[in-house]
């Protein structure tokens, strides 16, 4: 079975994961509702009534059942145990780009935000740019 995938932070081209990525097919460039934090080493997205009125931007994937494990191991998510998984996998409604209003899973940051420094415009690939320019 394969799986529509929205991703966002270090799983992107050209980002410190991108490796994990590699068997992925590309489907499109893709902004869905919620806002990101920079949680340290990686962004976390934040969803419903922490999300605000924010997008995010990032891409969508076709991952199979086997990458998808694989992902949920690097993402710190538990099958079953969400009060044990540092992102939980949920679906989410695409709404900007060639895909919009189409439903994709994405991984939401599950962990307290204190402290976490907000990426006000969405986008985390612009974020990290503007770090190391």
């Amino acid at each position: 079975m394969t799986h529509a995938l929205f991703i966002y932070g270090t799983l992107m081209p050209g980002l410190r994961l991108e490796a994990e990525m590699h068997s992925a097919r590309f489907m499109g460039a893709a902004q869905v509702p919620g806002r990101l934090v920079d949680v340290g080493r990686y962004p976390g997205l934040l969803r419903g009534v922490d999300s605000g009125d924010g997008t995010v931007t990032g891409e969508v994937y076709e991952v199979d059942d086997a990458h998808l494990a694989r992902l949920d191991a690097v993402e710190g998510m538990v099958p079953g145990n969400r009060a044990a998984s540092q992102y939980w996998r949920e679906w989410v409604t695409v709404v900007g780009g060639p895909l919009q209003g189409q439903q994709v899973q994405t991984y939401v940051y599950n962990c307290p935000t204190e402290g976490c420094t907000p990426i006000a415009h969405g986008d985390y690939r612009r974020y990290v740019a503007a770090i190391f320019m």
